[in-house]
């Protein structure tokens, strides 16, 4: 399924999707948690395309976690409405990597949330660890920052 997991263009991640009637509240409108919903599936879906889906790494006892989430909400999405999200690395640690991902109107690109969100992965007992080389290397190669 070509574009399931989005694509990558102009050094960034893009990853669309349809407001469904479970986004929404009574009144169509899409409900501020969801937003953290669509970024994350764009993360995922990322980390996917570029070859290295979660259950790669829950085999090796590894997980990706955020560590810290910073979103700001501009203008609200509804029913049926297309969105997508773009997502870029803003910074690769050794241990850790920044994104930076912004939800648009597909229809008229509009700004309608953005987020901030840091990320390591962690072992089986939840402590950090370096980030797999070829999974850095791999992100910095597809999204430059």
């Amino acid at each position: 399924m070509k574009f399931l997991d989005g694509q990558i263009l102009d050094n960034s991640h893009i990853y669309s999707l349809r407001i469904h009637y479970e986004d929404t509240d009574i009144g169509g409108i899409v409900y501020h948690t969801k937003y953290l919903n669509f970024i994350e599936r764009a993360r995922s879906s990322l980390i996917r395309l570029l070859g290295f889906p979660a259950e790669k790494f829950l085999k090796l006892n590894q997980s990706i976690v955020v560590k810290n989430i910073n979103i700001s909400w501009y203008s609200p999405c509804s029913l049926g409405d297309c969105i997508f999200v773009k997502t870029n690395l803003i910074e690769l640690k050794n241990a850790s990597l920044c994104l930076q991902q912004v939800i648009f109107n597909e229809e008229n690109n509009k700004k309608l949330a953005s987020a901030d969100v840091k990320l390591c992965f962690v072992n089986e007992n939840m402590k950090v660890i370096k980030l797999p080389e070829k999974f850095s290397y791999v992100l910095k190669t597809n999204l430059p920052n």
